[in-house]
């Protein structure tokens, strides 16, 4: 596909401004051929680090490892030529990682990047700023509404949604993430999901739009809610569908044969 990316890897860290409310350090990447960017994180906090180590030193989301890739790539070219702008999904964008990584690796898409927790949201607003990438602060669900935020203490990548806990914070679904787009040109291509559980209740109904993906990826946690059937919903929502489940590293990701076939 035009305009991938080789590889994006971490070059040097240095200190940012003390200017915003949160102390950051930023990490520059390298995400072209003689291409630069500043990517900020939180110093103190685990996760943030382990995050970049996870996306842009492990490649967690890299496609190399796979055989449909190849499908894939050809399903996305075609759409191009069709003039027709490639969408990923981010949900669960914690800092922007994922999301700056997606854009990077498949230049000229559409990320949509979904987090709720508020100094998640600063920093990941910083992260992609320049980008074509769509920042909504909010949590994703089978319906449009509200819910709490809470924090379990697992550092900044383990906020939950749920009936209580510290504040609201707004509910939006893929459905009316598609209706913000214009349908003839936006191509779903990749959703990736990693929401602490929350997937129990983003699979309850209203998923059909699972099928228009020809690529998910997502993060299962009954590891983290053991004896809860976390991933009940998710797993019966997949299996009406035609997907390939392969594992790498603590992601499944999900190949849809009834998109991906015609590329063999």
């Amino acid at each position: 596909m035009a305009g991938l990316v080789h590889s994006i890897q971490p070059l040097r860290w240095t200190a940012s401004p003390d200017d915003i409310i949160v102390r950051v350090e930023k990490i520059e990447l390298a995400v072209g051929e003689g291409l630069r960017r500043d990517f900020y994180y939180r110093p103190e906090s685990v996760s943030d680090k382990r995050v970049i180590q996870q996306i842009f030193q492990n490649q967690d989301y890299a496609l190399g490892y796979f055989s449909l890739t190849a499908r894939l790539m050809k399903l996305g070219e075609a759409e191009s030529r069709r003039g027709r702008e490639l969408l990923i999904i981010d949900a669960g964008a914690n800092i922007g990682a994922a999301a700056l990584y997606f854009s990077f690796r498949f230049s000229g898409s559409k990320v949509i990047a979904i987090e709720p927790e508020k100094k998640n949201c600063e920093l990941l607003r910083m992260n992609c700023a320049g980008l074509n990438i769509a920042v909504v602060e909010a949590a994703l669900g089978c319906e449009a509404g509200k819910s709490f935020l809470s924090d379990p203490g697992l550092s900044d990548w383990g906020f939950r949604t749920g009936d209580t806990g510290e504040y609201e914070v707004e509910v939006v679904t893929v459905d009316q993430l598609f209706e913000t787009l214009d349908k003839e040109k936006a191509a779903p291509f990749i959703c990736k999901i990693d929401i602490e559980g929350g997937e129990a209740e983003l699979f309850r109904r209203n998923y059909s739009w699972l099928g228009r993906f020809p690529l998910v990826i997502i993060e299962l946690h009954d590891w983290l809610l053991p004896g809860e059937g976390n991933s009940r919903n998710f797993l019966k929502a997949a299996l009406e569908f035609d997907f390939d489940f392969v594992y790498r590293g603590e992601n499944l990701f999900c190949f849809n044969n009834a998109l991906l076939r015609k590329y063999a």
